[in-house]
């Protein structure tokens, strides 16, 4: 697992960057991730900017930092595809992994209008500090 995917890992909060139409649109969001940390997986509620920006197009961007952490800022930009999860099955345990992570979406991820964004990673962009970046693909 390379540094990005540790720093992904680590933490469970993001900016959702889409957009349609050459309009942009950012939300914070909190997040998990599968075991490798190749995907993302996120809520939404159907008919929400996130929502219809992702159906009509679904390439992203989202950004993790450590601005809060002690040992210097990080920032990670992360680069790829976005889908909306409609089986039953695999969204059921995985808004419950959601939940899990990210305990204050318990009453959000009960609304019946709720959607399970999927987010797989293409690439990473880590910068550490100002001038220091290293770029990953997936």
């Amino acid at each position: 697992m390379n540094t990005a995917q540790v720093m992904l890992m680590d933490n469970n909060l993001c900016v959702l960057a889409t957009c349609i139409e050459n309009k942009p649109n950012s939300s914070l969001m909190q997040y998990t991730c599968n075991d490798d940390a190749s995907e993302m997986y996120m809520l939404t509620l159907k008919g929400s900017s996130k929502y219809r920006n992702i159906v009509s197009n679904p390439e992203v961007s989202l950004l993790v930092d450590t601005r809060n952490n002690t040992n210097g800022i990080r920032a990670l930009t992360i680069y790829g595809k976005a889908s909306i999860i409609e089986d039953a099955e695999p969204r059921q345990v995985l808004i419950t992994q959601l939940v899990e992570k990210n305990p204050d979406l318990t009453v959000f991820a009960g609304n019946p209008d709720v959607c399970l964004i999927s987010v797989k990673i293409e690439s990473f962009l880590l910068l550490d500090g100002l001038v220091e970046s290293t770029y990953f693909s997936l």
